[in-house]
């Protein structure tokens, strides 16, 4: 094992070692652990940037990998992969997640457990790091259901709240139903491949067709509930129950690109391995996602649930481009706009909780208006953020999302159309947002004794808004390097096209309406939510996904299915056992009988027994059985 191979395992080793430490020195001084907390993602992105321009800018792919269980028959390989795709998903997992870590320092100062808080979330950015790093389908499960662990902590770490407890556990068991499915296919994966998908590039043993759409459907059931993707995103805005920070690493920098990057994984591995039907199901997934998310980021007025639709819907752009099955290209246009929404989205969330601290944690944005002048910096940044979500020319958004909407053209005017109309319902939402936050008058006690916030969590805000703004000039050098072309510079712009203008002048248009419509006093919504009222409560109610899975198939499938379980339990299986029960009580009480005490009967019983036996003998003597 050599230098890059140790430090590749110390990217996640470092903070997965670490973070019991950061919880235990917590009990001595807990700003102690906000403080090693904070210098383990450090220096695990510091390991990062080193190997990443050491190493894999020169093409060299550190790969490492030991047998876990060497006297079994079978080799169950874990290690480390770290190529070009897995290097730049680790190096924006430790510098976003350093960025967010940072932030929550003043974000979490006050609060009497944050020693526990540092140490879940330490844990959290490692257990995504060794989720990238992976070689093997077992070792990233594993790390995948650490996520998923972390996240359960985390959402809950206000535990003490009903609405906080219930989303967690609501997180655990959505995100599990798409866990089976990725079970599934990690069992299906190694039966089809003879057991050489055991490894991740072992996926390309899986010759037939129909065994490549099996595996990668069912690997995708499990992208969809980890990436929160119709029908299995409704646990993503009840997850806004848990700090800001969790939701900002979260959405930016683990658990939901966690699905998104398996995906990408497994079609960089062979693109034959996503086969058209597969293409196809994850390409309108992501569709429907968009526009239901969409619409949805439309009536909510919790500031921080309208950042978690947008990403619900922002993922989906990720999943269409990878199901656009336009081999690397999609690899790297999914890649691309996760990198670039990881930005932006940590800019939003952040700054919504820099807005959140000041205003006493009121969420309604309708309770909100006229920060901007009492905290220009913060409201500023989430500008920044907005026209990076919104995809206006020269943000982060416009070079990503955009780009996947031109690229959707040519597979079909369809999901085209569909994918323009999304990013137009993202602008009316996001400047609804912004409006609502920062112009007019404040609208409440706390807006109007809003401040702004501290050095260290406006130190984030300014890097995040930044790197949303500048981060479109690394476009194609970051295309050829994901997709292992030979990488002419660093900075460079794909040429536009034509159909490049669409989104930007549906954007437009969207920004304009949001500010007519909520930048200024207006009836407009009024009229348009009585105008429309029965497809408003549909929306507003979320499509009733929610009182489907509660009503339908939690109390009438799953509890039903438990008391058809518990019946047969009691009475086939628990029946069987008493009836084996009793048959053993009879017998008892028949022999029992015989059980006297006498030894005059015993001595009958041994010298009947004699008798029988000796005649038996006899018998078998003259049939010549026993000579």
């Amino acid at each position: 094992m050599d230098l890059s191979t140790i430090l590749t395992f110390l990217i996640f080793g470092l903070p997965l070692i670490g973070f019991p430490f950061v919880i235990g020195i917590g009990y001595i001084k807990k700003n102690y652990s906000m403080y090693l907390g904070t210098a383990l993602i450090f220096f695990s992105f510091l390991i990062t940037l080193y190997l990443f321009f050491s190493y894999t800018v020169n093409g060299t792919v550190i790969q490492y990998s030991f047998n876990w269980l060497p006297s079994l028959p079978a080799i169950i390989p874990l290690g480390v992969y770290a190529d070009n795709l897995s290097m730049i998903m680790a190096l924006m997992v430790s510098f976003v997640g350093f960025l967010i870590i940072l932030f929550s320092v003043g974000y979490m100062k006050e609060d009497p457990n944050r020693h526990v808080f540092f140490g879940e979330m330490v844990l959290f950015t490692s257990s995504m790091l060794g989720l990238v790093l992976a070689s093997s389908l077992l070792m990233l499960f594993i790390f995948w259901e650490l996520v998923g662990l972390c996240s359960y902590l985390l959402i809950g770490f206000w535990h003490y709240k009903p609405n906080a407890a219930s989303a967690a556990k609501k997180a655990f068991i959505v995100t599990r139903v798409g866990d089976v499915f990725f079970i599934a296919g990690i069992g299906a994966a190694i039966l089809y491949s003879s057991g050489g998908a055991l490894s991740i590039s072992g996926l390309g043993a899986i010759h037939l067709e129909w065994q490549r759409t099996i595996v990668a459907l069912l690997l995708f059931g499990g992208a969809i509930g980890k990436s929160a993707q119709f029908p299995l995103h409704v646990w993503i805005p009840d997850a806004m129950e848990g700090p800001t920070t969790v939701s900002a690493l979260i959405h930016a920098a683990t658990m939901v690109t966690a699905g998104v990057y398996l995906m990408a994984r497994v079609y960089s591995i062979d693109t034959s391995l996503l086969t058209p039907t597969a293409l196809t199901v994850i390409l309108y997934v992501g569709v429907v996602t968009i526009i239901l998310s969409g619409l949805i980021g439309l009536v909510v007025n919790d500031i921080k649930r309208i950042l978690a639709y947008s990403t619900i819907g922002q993922i989906g752009y990720m999943v269409a481009a990878l199901g656009l099955g336009l081999g690397v290209t999609s690899i790297g246009l999914s890649i691309y706009q996760l990198e670039a929404h990881a930005f932006f989205k940590a800019l939003l969330f952040l700054a919504a909780g820099s807005i959140l601290h000041a205003v006493m944690n009121v969420r309604d944005i309708n309770k909100m208006g006229g920060l901007w002048k009492k905290m220009p910096v913060t409201v500023t940044a989430m500008l920044v953020g907005a026209l990076a979500l919104s995809g206006f020319p020269g943000f982060a958004g416009f070079f990503s999302k955009d780009s996947i909407i031109t690229a959707s053209y040519g597979v079909s005017v369809f999901a085209w159309s569909l994918l323009a109309i999304g990013g137009f319902l993202t602008t009316l939402y996001a400047f609804r947002m912004f409006f609502k936050v920062a112009l007019g008058k404040p609208r409440s006690d706390p807006a109007e004794h809003a401040h702004e916030s501290s050095w260290i969590m406006l130190i984030p805000i300014v890097i995040l808004a930044a790197f949303s703004a500048i981060f479109g000039i690394f476009q194609q050098g970051f295309y050829d390097f994901v997709e292992n072309k030979p990488v002419t510079g660093a900075f460079g712009i794909a040429p536009l096209t034509l159909t490049d203008m669409v989104p930007v002048i549906l954007m437009l248009a969207g920004m304009g309406i949001a500010y007519y419509v909520w930048g200024r006093n207006s009836t407009i919504p009024q009229k348009v939510t009585s105008g429309a009222s029965d497809f408003y409560l549909l929306v507003k109610n979320k499509f009733y996904l929610d009182v489907f899975f509660t009503n339908v198939i939690a109390e009438r499938g799953v509890i039903g299915l438990s008391a058809v379980s518990d019946g047969f339990e009691r009475k086939a299986i628990g029946g069987l056992v008493d009836a084996s029960g009793k048959l053993f009580q009879n017998s008892g009480k028949v022999l029992r009988k015989i059980q006297t005490g006498l030894a005059r009967q015993y001595a009958l019983i041994i010298l009947i027994g004699l008798i029988l036996a000796l005649l038996l003998l006899r018998i078998l003597m003259l049939s010549g059985v026993i000579h």
